[in-house]
């Protein structure tokens, strides 16, 4: 598996924003975001990916349903191939 890493200069700051941490970096997202809005956000790949949640794995079908809460841990990795 490989951890992806996000350019930080994506956030911006305004009213209604919270701070999440994706793979340890600090982001900020609107607080109705949901998982699919934070991949398009960071512009990461949704094909090949699993997404965790405060160590909580997040079934591809709930990417649409699952909004984020303020400081909430964020995982994306991406499978691999190769030996």
């Amino acid at each position: 598996m490989t951890y992806l890493f996000l350019n930080k200069n994506h956030a911006k700051n305004e009213t209604g924003m919270i701070k999440i941490y994706i793979n340890d970096t600090s982001t900020e997202i609107k607080e109705d975001f949901n998982v699919m809005q934070v991949l398009e956000q960071v512009r990461l790949p949704i094909e090949g990916i699993a997404v965790a949640v405060n160590n909580a794995i997040v079934p591809r079908d709930q990417w649409d349903s699952t909004i984020f809460n303020s400081n909430d841990h964020v995982l994306i990795i991406q499978a691999t191939q190769g030996g």
